[in-house]
């Protein structure tokens, strides 16, 4: 799962105070994603392919990635924020999934500093966290 996955099923946790099962991630990947795509102009033919592990380099791609990681909180004050990314992970996914998603964000909690933008910072953190991981990612 991505770090924005994780995020996902923090804000339903708080809803139903309990870990989110992959059905509910995905549907809450949904409304993100209808949120973020037309802000971003991005077509789907961009985004679908980012669960193969796909990242095409561009602006409305990196800041759709952005997008949906301000939405799941892992974005603070302009800044990719780590520690609350490992906190949802632990409230939120499966019990399988919860080490494997935070030794991957663990792993990339420096990429972004190399960035000051920060849809590029978002871009090529999940990109880090899908080669970390890839049986495990999931991206809106």
């Amino acid at each position: 799962m991505s770090l924005i996955s994780c995020i996902v099923k923090f804000l339903l946790l708080v809803t139903f105070c309990e870990a989110m099962t992959m059905k509910q991630i995905r549907q809450t990947g949904k409304m993100m994603r209808k949120s973020c795509q037309p802000k971003n102009n991005v077509e789907d033919e961009k985004i679908d392919v980012l669960a193969d592990g796909v990242f095409i380099e561009e602006k409305e791609v990196m800041c759709y990635i952005a997008c949906i990681m301000k939405m799941a909180s892992a974005i603070k004050n302009g800044k990719l924020n780590v520690e609350a990314a490992l906190k949802q992970v632990d409230l939120l996914l499966p019990e399988d999934l919860k080490e494997p998603a935070k030794a991957a964000i663990i792993a990339c909690r420096k990429v972004s500093e190399s960035y000051k933008d920060i849809c590029e910072a978002s871009f090529h953190t999940t990109k880090c966290i899908y080669n970390e991981n890839p049986e495990i990612f999931f991206f809106p």
